[in-house]
């Protein structure tokens, strides 16, 4: 009876020839089509008629045909402000919105830790 090959029973040096061998097994597919394929060569399209309107290329449609122009950005909105700017803040402004560094740390860590503890204790019988 067969043993199954599984992945986890292969050693790294197997998986890395593996993968090498199917990188080379498509770049030799992808070169086997590409030189199938032959050159490309564009139709000559015959003199334009100055009787008679253009009538469109039939045959193959290129690329050209499906890329679209990129539109433009729309104008940004100006920014209204609710009071005017400053070069610098007061005294008055600063007492008023500062927060010192250490007590911010402070107390996201305290709410970080009730919330382990709260966690922690739904799971105690």
């Amino acid at each position: 009876m067969r043993k199954k090959l599984r992945l986890e029973d292969l050693q790294p040096r197997q998986l890395a020839l593996g993968a090498a061998g199917l990188f080379l097994l498509s770049v030799a597919v992808t070169l086997i089509i590409l030189a199938s394929a032959g050159p490309r060569t564009a139709p000559k399209a015959p003199p334009p008629d100055e009787t008679r309107p253009a009538e469109p290329a039939v045959g193959r449609l290129g690329i050209q045909e499906f890329l679209l122009e990129a539109p433009e950005a729309p104008p940004r909105p100006r920014v209204h402000l609710f009071r005017e700017r400053t070069p610098r803040w007061s005294e008055e402004q600063v007492r008023r919105f500062w927060v010192p560094v250490n007590e911010a740390v402070l107390r996201i860590l305290r709410r970080e830790n009730d919330r382990r503890t709260e966690e922690l204790l739904r799971e105690v019988p």
